[in-house]
């Protein structure tokens, strides 16, 4: 174990008197200049002096239990490990909003975690809740143990009129969006990739781009709708490799993914089938999380950001005129669409017709 640092090296490092340092982590203020005494303090702290007695000044105390709070809880199958990265991100935007109130955040646990009946027994660590936020769509009877608490309510990604506070991606813009673009490449032939584990959402999703290819005088047959219980990479792979058997004619060229990390397993399949990206298909997702910028090609994609839902969840869960019991709030923030590599124009074969591919073995 490291030895911890000592006042007269304290002193030394700083070039003050050890006597002064002694005296200002002894806590005493009077005489002392207030930069003096913090620079003491904070290199004190970062070097993990804590000799026995020795007193935190009220500034620099550890958060006692009555330090205001909000937690959160992930649907399930997620959990803090998952790959799934969609509410990290939101999560990331909840700490920002939170943070900027002074307000902690902690992970209450996911959805597999807990029998709804039993949620009301646990005191979280004696954390004091101020309110909770819950990601992603949850059975109804957790959602409502949840409720049970008494404390403001915010679910993120899914909503439940007249159960609490919601704040979701516009989907039907989303779907505008993409579909506009992917239309305006000339693309006539499109197909869905979904994933039921969040239904709510892929049924709205699936319904927003039926509703924006109906606006072109186009249709997505079920044969162009192709699902999988999850909605990751791998079963992305699966379902590309679905349609690259069943090969339906026409061919579709324009794909539409539920999400970021499905398109990824879409495209890694369309590149091991041969496919060009971009060219003989092009990809999209409603998503706007790092899985669609950080690797190549960058998929085309249209959603909220998702730090801004966590950021409005945390401005709704601390506004105190929000939880009277008068209303409840469903925001819809607007989506914003980015056009990169994963999309382009129909290749100069006849639309629909299918590429040319090499055969790939399943298990390549």
């Amino acid at each position: 174990m490291a030895k911890k640092i000592s006042q007269s090296k304290i002193a030394s490092e700083l070039g003050v008197s050890q006597s002064l340092v002694s005296i200002v982590l002894n806590g005493r203020k009077e005489g002392i200049a207030e930069a003096t005494y913090e620079k003491i303090w904070d290199y004190a702290l970062k070097h993990g002096y804590s000799p026995k007695g020795m007193k935190l000044p009220e500034s620099k105390a550890q958060p006692s239990a009555d330090v205001k709070t909000v937690g959160y809880f992930l649907r399930a199958p997620l959990r803090l490990a998952n790959k799934s990265n969609f509410f990290s991100h939101v999560a990331q935007g909840l700490h920002y909003a939170l943070g900027e109130k002074q307000v902690n955040m902690v992970f209450l646990g996911s959805e597999l975690d807990f029998e709804p009946k039993e949620l009301y027994k646990i005191n979280w660590q004696g954390k004091r809740l101020e309110g909770i936020i819950v990601m992603g769509q949850v059975h109804q009877d957790f959602l409502a143990s949840v409720r049970d608490f008494g404390k403001p309510l915010v679910y993120v990604s899914a909503r439940s009129p007249g159960m609490c506070h919601s704040v979701n991606s516009n989907e039907y813009q989303s779907a505008e969006q993409l579909v506009d673009h992917l239309y305006g490449l000339g693309h006539r032939h499109f197909a869905y990739f979904g994933g039921l584990c969040a239904r709510s959402r892929h049924e709205e999703r699936l319904h927003g781009l039926q509703l924006a290819l109906n606006r072109h005088g186009l249709e997505l047959p079920e044969q162009y709708i192709y699902c999988q219980q999850e909605a990751e990479q791998r079963e992305g792979y699966q379902l590309t490799q679905r349609l690259m058997t069943n090969r339906p004619d026409p061919f579709p060229t324009a794909w539409i993914c539920v999400n970021g990390l499905l398109a990824r397993g879409v495209v890694s399949r369309a590149l091991q089938e041969g496919l060009r990206i971009g060219r003989d298909v092009s990809i999209a997702a409603f998503d706007n999380t790092r899985v669609c910028a950080d690797e190549l090609p960058g998929i085309t994609s249209a959603s909220a950001i998702p730090e801004d839902l966590g950021r409005e969840a945390g401005r709704i869960i601390l506004d105190p005129s929000l939880h009277d019991g008068k209303s409840l709030m469903d925001v819809v923030l607007p989506s914003r669409f980015f056009a990169r590599e994963s999309s382009g124009s129909v290749a100069s074969q006849e639309a629909g017709a299918t590429p040319r591919t090499k055969k790939v073995s399943a298990h390549q």
